[in-house]
């Protein structure tokens, strides 16, 4: 049996197009995986937080992923979120996406977990639904957060090397579990606020759905090539531009509008509590644009 792929580099979140009306837009959805692979992405993530999984019908959701996996067809490895309220859901979502042909599977604790020291069980009994795991560390979207012990035990318990760390501050989190076990490849996310830090501190990689990945991936690319100070300068220059899309409540519409400004996505509608932006919001974005210097469009952003 060949080793499991070891996930590193740049991944790209997939968040869910809806139409004008607010219904699943599978064209759009195509545009992405489509653009994605031209953005030079290591690996997509799908059913992720900022996908609205729990936004979508069990229908929709398997019609999203057959989307994505049909356009990708094998030309690029796709992880799929399959985080549940309890472990017989999270089982038939992870066997969901290995019929699929997904290559891991990432998972969150429950919901409001409250016996963390039974996390390590859990992850053990995910992990033997037959996919590699990326143990997902994410206590906004759980409200459950993990020391880094449960989370090294975690690891050891379920046999998988692979971790999510969106516990703020993400970098100093990232550098003790590290230090508790060098083999783990740790990804960073939240957008990438903080992506620069966590390269810096020994992450494989971010995984977001900021909406230029091209850019984390350069940053990342001056980094492991010793460049310190470019790798810092080129994240300066565009961290407006991903703090402006991380905002809480409208950040997702924001990720999407740009998407759509890109001529990607036909709409930013999401199926949270602010699914249409404002004019204002939509200038601040503008006048962001302007200041960088980008004209959105789909292709290849050359970042520098």
């Amino acid at each position: 049996m060949s080793e499991p792929l070891r996930m590193r580099g740049t991944w790209y979140i997939v968040p869910t197009p809806f139409d004008t009306t607010g219904e699943l837009d599978l064209a759009s959805l195509g545009r992405l995986v489509e653009a994605a692979l031209g953005w030079g992405v290591d690996g997509l993530t799908v059913m992720g937080v900022m996908a609205e999984p729990g936004a979508l019908s069990s229908a929709e959701r398997a019609a999203s992923l057959r989307s994505v996996f049909d356009t990708a067809a094998g030309r690029l490895p796709i992880a799929v979120g399959c985080s549940g309220g309890a472990l017989a859901t999270t089982l038939e979502l992870i066997a969901q996406a290995r019929a699929l042909g997904a290559c891991a599977a990432m998972v969150t604790a429950p919901p409001l977990f409250r016996n963390i020291d039974q996390l390590p069980e859990y992850y053990r009994q995910a992990a033997a639904a037959g996919l590699p795991l990326v143990i997902q560390d994410e206590p906004n979207a759980t409200g459950v957060v993990i020391p880094v012990s449960i989370l090294l035990a975690a690891a050891a318990a379920s046999g998988n090397r692979t971790m999510k760390i969106e516990d703020p501050p993400t970098p100093p989190k990232i550098g003790r579990l590290l230090a508790g076990n060098a083999e783990l490849d740790i990804f960073g996310g939240l957008g990438g606020v903080s992506a620069l830090g966590e390269l810096r501190r020994g992450a494989c990689g971010t995984m977001t759905g900021f909406a230029y990945p091209e850019i984390l991936r350069a940053v990342r690319e001056r980094l492991e090539a010793g460049g310190i100070r470019g790798a810092g300068l080129l994240f300066d220059r565009y961290l407006p531009l991903i703090q402006f899309e991380g905002q809480q409540v409208i950040g997702l519409g924001i990720r999407k509008e740009v998407l759509r400004r890109r001529g990607i996505f036909a709409t930013h509608r999401t199926r949270s509590l602010s699914p249409i932006l404002d004019a204002t919001t939509l200038e601040e974005l503008d006048e962001l644009f302007d200041r960088l210097g980008i004209v959105p469009g789909p292709d290849a952003f050359a970042a520098g």
